[in-house]
C-alpha cells in the first residue's frame, strides 16, 4: 500500500507515471534482499539507483548534509567537482567498504582498465533489527541488485531498507516523482529515500491522518535523501535543491536529532549541453516551484517508505506497521 491509497495529497503537482523516480529518464532501481534468521537474525541489503551510462556521461550532482551523523563515500568529490560518475548504493553503516567494492568490481566490468572511479554509497543503521555486525552484506550482493534493476521497483522493506525503522514504525525505501511545467515544457522530478530516522511522538502526516502515536520510541537513526531531475539544471542550482530537501523532514515533525545522519543528494539527468543550463536556475519563481515539487516529493517518499511496510520482528525485538496502528484505531 502507498500513503495515497490511504489519504490525499495537496501539494497542487500531478506525479509522473509510477510515482517512483524512476519516472526521471536514465534511472532504474533493484535490490538484493537479506531477511533470514539462521545462523544470526538478518534485516539487511542492498539497493542500487542504476543511472545509464553514467560512467561515460557523468551527470551535474551536488550533495548537502543537514546532520553530519553519517558514514556515507563518494560525496567529497561530488561536492569538489559538480559531477558524479557513479550509480548511487545503499546499505548499511558498516556494509559501505563491500558494497563500495561491488561499486568498482561493477566500474570495471563495463570498462576495463579503470584505475580511478568515485563510488557513491551511503547508509543508515539498520542494528535494531539486523545483526550489523555480522557483516553479511558482500560485494556480490551488490552485482546482483545492480544486474536486477528495473523501472517499477518494489518499497519498504526491500534491499537497503530491510531493517530501517522511520518514526518508530516499519520503514525503509520510499520513492515518489513530481511533474513540473517549465516554459511550456514538462519535467520531472523524482524523490528516493532510505528512512531510518525520528521519534514516534514527533510524527505529524499530512492529511485527515490522526498521529498521536504512542509505540516505543527508538532513538537515532538516519535519512538519505536522493532527488533526481531531468531539469538541466547546473550544480550551484542543485546544491539549493539538495539543500531544501531538509525542509521534508520539519514537515513530517522531526527536529533532526543527535546521532541522524541525514545527507541529500541531488543530480540532473539533463544533456549537459543543454542551452537553457545557462538560465533555468537563475528564475526565481522557476526555482521556487522545483523547492516545493521536490521537497513534496521527498515527503511523500518518506510516508511511502512506512506504508509499503508491514511490522517485522528483528534482531532487538519488533517494530509495528504503521497501517497496523492506524486500522487499530480506526
Amino acid at each position: 500500500m502507498r500513503y495515497r491509497e490511504y489519504a490525499s495529497l495537496t501539494d497542487g503537482f500531478s506525479t509522473g507515471k509510477l510515482n517512483r523516480i524512476t519516472d526521471v529518464p536514465r534511472l532504474r532501481v533493484g535490490h538484493f534482499t537479506v531477511d533470514r534468521d539462521r545462523p544470526t537474525v538478518l534485516r539487511t541489503g542492498v539497493t542500487v539507483l542504476r543511472i545509464d551510462d553514467v560512467i561515460t556521461k557523468p551527470v551535474w550532482a551536488a550533495c548537502n548534509v543537514f546532520n553530519g551523523y553519517g558514514k556515507s563515500m563518494g560525496l567529497v568529490q561530488v561536492d569538489e567537482l559538480g559531477t558524479m560518475e557513479s550509480h548511487v548504493f545503499l546499505t548499511n553503516t558498516l556494509s559501505i567498504g563491500a558494497v563500495q567494492q561491488g561499486a568498482v568490481k561493477i566500474a570495471l566490468r563495463e570498462h576495463p582498465g579503470t584505475t580511478s572511479f568515485n563510488a557513491v554509497v551511503m547508509e543508515c543503521n539498520d542494528s535494531y533489527l539486523s545483526d550489523i555486525a555480522s557483516l553479511s552484506v558482500t560485494d556480490m550482493m551488490t552485482i546482483e541488485a545492480y544486474d536486477g534493476v528495473v523501472e517499477d521497483f518494489p518499497m519498504g522493506s526491500v534491499g537497503a531498507g530491510t531493517g530501517m525503522i522511520c518514526f518508530g514504525f516499519k520503514g525503509g525505501i520510499g520513492s515518489s516523482s513530481r511533474v513540473i511545467e517549465i516554459g511550456g515544457r514538462e519535467y520531472t522530478l523524482g524523490a528516493l529515500v532510505l528512512a531510518n530516522f525520528g521519534r514516534t511522538a514527533d510524527l505529524k502526516m499530512p492529511g485527515p491522518v490522526d498521529a498521536n502515536f504512542e509505540e516505543p520510541q527508538k532513538t537515532g537513526g538516519s535519512l538519505i535523501m536522493v532527488l533526481s531531475t531531468d531539469i538541466p539544471l547546473l550544480p550551484h542550482h542543485l546544491k539549493r535543491v539538495a539543500r531544501h530537501l531538509s525542509l521534508s523532514i520539519g514537515i513530517l515533525g522531526a527536529p533532526g536529532y543527535h546521532g541522524s545522519g541525514d545527507i541529500a543528494l541531488a543530480f540532473s539527468t539533463a544533456d549537459r549541453s543543454d542551452p537553457q543550463a545557462l538560465t533555468i536556475g537563475e528564475d526565481g519563481s522557476t526555482m521556487s516551484q522545483i523547492f516545493k515539487a521536490s521537497v513534496w516529493a521527498t515527503v511523500e517518499a518518506i510516508l511511502d517508505s512506512m506504508f509499503s511496510s508491514p511490522d517485522m520482528k528483528g534482531f532487538r525485538g519488533a517494530t509495528p506497521s504503521i497501517l497496523d496502528s492506524i486500522r487499530q484505531r480506526l
